[in-house]
């Protein structure tokens, strides 16, 4: 289980639900398609090194639920709260855009409906950021809890194995659920 005060990290860029539902509309970009199809395709194999590691707590992919509900899913499993830095997520290069067009998939929303409850957004949250939080992943990355002295050398490590979008995102603290800042 993840411990108050872990690090989380997030090892690649968040969009494929968003890139998917603009691909379905002929939206992306010869570029936009490549970099949907090279993160999909970017295996998690880092996942099995981490692992080894005493400094790495907890580990999940992030996948249908998008980044909310995965780290959801790690809070509650540690007894703790989830704090995500916004500004801090890694996104996929044109994932506001498309995402501030509308380029959204339905189960976004259905995520928002199932989870919305336990996640705390600031007031002046704009629906397509809400959007990006909740956008499904196919082959989306890994969220890991770390110790936070240990944060930068997981980092470092993930980054030098090819995870080049790899970001700290937030930490765990006292309470339950996910609040976004």
């Amino acid at each position: 289980d993840a411990a108050e005060g872990d690090v989380i990290i997030l090892t690649k860029p968040l969009g494929v639900g968003i890139y998917s539902a603009a691909f379905k509309k002929d939206a992306l970009t010869a570029a936009d398609y490549a970099a949907m199809v090279s993160t999909m395709t970017t295996l998690n194999k880092i996942g099995a090194e981490l692992a080894k590691n005493p400094a790495v707590h907890a580990m999940t992919d992030v996948t249908g639920f998008g980044i909310l509900g995965h780290g959801l899913e790690m809070a509650r499993g540690s007894r703790l709260k989830l704090a995500l830095r916004n500004d801090s997520l890694p996104l996929l290069p044109r994932a506001a855009e498309l995402a501030q067009a509308g380029f959204v998939t339905g189960a976004s929303g259905r995520n928002w409906d199932s989870y919305g409850q336990e996640a705390m957004l600031p007031a002046e949250f704009e629906l397509w950021r809400r959007q990006l939080l909740t956008d499904p992943q196919t082959s989306g990355g890994l969220l890991v809890a770390c110790a936070p002295d240990e944060a930068a050398s997981i980092l470092s490590e993930i980054q030098d194995a090819g995870y080049r979008s790899t970001r700290i995102i937030g930490e765990m603290t006292a309470g339950s659920g996910v609040t976004v800042a």
